[in-house]
């Protein structure tokens, strides 16, 4: 997946959620209301879903494409892809939540973990269960950034697949774009990543 199918996708899916299921909650803790749970889940910044379904791309694409592209042999899915890093965000994302109120980690962690199931990280087993399988991660089939960037362009434009998700992703942002244009809600978003 690229960058409309994972920003608009996983907006859609949060948007949903959040604007549509009305969000029963559990109270885990007895210090912890219901109410104060469903008051921090109301206040989703939706700049933190946008930066958390591309965090995997963000932390691996330079350092597997560009600062250790021979050592890592040019790989863009590496330590973020894995299930371990999703995981520990995830835990810190619940600890943050429960113990102080605050739900920014737990809504990057989530995120995060929509961008792996875009990019169906079952299919590659070595990376998503790493170090389980081993401290390497499998070679790449890319000699250099520039060859990444054409099999990306070629991607985009003969796999059904990733120009049909990167469609629903880019029409789901540029409705949201414009919901937010029309309410003249733009500058909220940007200050307070409120909708």
């Amino acid at each position: 997946m690229l960058l409309f199918a994972h920003t608009g996708i996983t907006l859609g899916l949060v948007l949903a959620w959040d604007k549509g299921l009305g969000r029963p909650f559990p109270s885990l803790l007895k210090k912890v209301t219901p109410e104060k749970i469903t008051a921090v889940a109301q206040s989703i910044d939706y700049r933190l879903v946008l930066a958390g379904s591309m965090l995997p791309d963000i932390i691996d694409k330079p350092i597997g494409h560009l600062f250790f592209a021979e050592t890592l042999d040019n790989n863009g899915r590496i330590f973020a892809h894995t299930l371990l890093f999703f995981l520990l965000l995830l835990m810190y994302g619940l600890f943050r939540f429960f113990k102080y109120g605050k739900n920014g980690f737990l809504v990057v962690a989530l995120c995060s973990g929509f961008h792996l199931i875009l990019d169906e990280m079952w299919f590659n087993t070595t990376t998503l269960f790493w170090p389980l399988r081993g401290w390497d991660f499998p070679d790449s089939d890319l000699a250099d950034l520039e060859d990444w960037l054409s099999l990306v362009r070629e991607t985009a434009q003969t796999e059904p697949v990733v120009y049909i998700s990167e469609t629903i992703g880019l029409v789901i942002l540029l409705t949201f774009a414009f919901k937010l244009w029309k309410n003249e809600k733009m500058l909220h978003f940007l200050k307070r990543g409120t909708v």
